[in-house]
């Protein structure tokens, strides 16, 4: 019976986000602007009245992406954004927030495939693999199956899937995001996948359809209004 309501939580969850989009506009902010930049995202958004979803500023570290800093959009399709916010309002922010700028990125837009875990502000460590898989669901049939395995190491760390579908950064067509709650536990994650799941992780290179791996950094999540 716990199996069968397990099954039925993942089968749940993977529904519910299959139906989740986001939005991301990547950027350089000018050096000494990160705080102005926090704060004026927690005046503008701390009060928030989202469609569904939310909006959170991530900070780029380790990897091979260039750029300082993102800011992800998350909700339904269909109703991604605020109900509360006025045209006037919006232009304004954007006003402000160009100040601490000093370049504006590449800009992406996808879906959630695949969803476990806790909210990512609660695990804002995150590593992100842009990939392009052979088969797509192939791919996701073996993600999901290792990720279940895992599952009581993982606990309750975010673990997603999805799409690129607009803009497609290093020619990927999709990704991976991890979560931790720090460096140090997204390293000792990794060892614990390796030392405990060795067979399941060939099994998983050997259904998964090929993949190709495009880039793969690290973000630590600033700040968070809302919710996936």
């Amino acid at each position: 019976m716990k199996k069968i309501l397990f099954i039925i939580c993942v089968l749940s969850l993977s529904i519910s986000f299959s139906q989740n989009t986001f939005r991301l506009w990547h950027f350089n902010a000018k050096p000494g602007t990160e705080t102005a930049i926090g704060n004026l995202l927690t005046k503008h958004n701390e009060n928030a009245e989202f469609k569904s979803g939310g909006v959170q500023i991530e900070r780029i570290s380790y990897g091979d992406n260039q750029w300082t800093h993102r800011v992800v959009a998350f909700g339904e399709v269909g109703k991604i954004g605020r109900t509360d916010l006025k045209d006037f309002q919006q232009d304004l922010f954007l006003e402000q927030i160009d100040n601490f700028v000093e370049d504006w990125g590449p800009s992406y837009a996808g879906r959630f495939l695949s969803y476990v875990g806790g909210q990512p502000k609660d695990f804002p460590f995150l590593q992100i693999y842009e990939i392009t898989p052979d088969d797509p669901d192939a791919f996701k049939k073996a993600h999901d199956k290792f990720i279940s395995k895992a599952s009581k190491v993982i606990g309750d760390r975010p673990v997603a899937f999805g799409t690129y579908d607009i803009g497609s950064p290093n020619e990927a067509t999709h990704w991976v995001v991890i979560g931790s709650s720090g460096f140090s536990d997204l390293i000792d994650q990794k060892q614990k996948w390796e030392d405990n799941f060795s067979k399941e992780a060939e099994e998983w290179a050997k259904t998964n359809g090929g993949v190709e791996f495009k880039s793969n950094f690290t973000v630590q999540v600033l700040a968070a209004f809302g919710s996936l």
